[in-house]
């Protein structure tokens, strides 16, 4: 994918529940980690937006989606 196409508003829509099903598979200190069966094209797309950071760990934007998906 362009990067255009990463930053369209539908695509990113779309992938947000993913990325907030990847969101829940972290230990309690907010490090997230990768089951055998999720994308890791998915991880590097939640790190590149943001949600998760450089270390592996949830930032506040991964906190608040992780928050908005799992009590809606």
């Amino acid at each position: 994918m362009t990067p255009s196409r990463l930053e369209s508003g539908s695509t990113l829509d779309l992938s947000e529940p993913q990325i907030a099903a990847l969101l829940e598979c972290h230990y309690g200190d907010g490090m997230v980690y990768l089951p055998h069966n999720r994308s890791q094209t998915l991880y590097g797309l939640a790190t590149q937006r943001g949600f998760i950071d450089a270390e592996g760990y949830l930032t506040r934007k991964g906190r608040a989606l992780l928050a908005r998906y799992h009590y809606a």
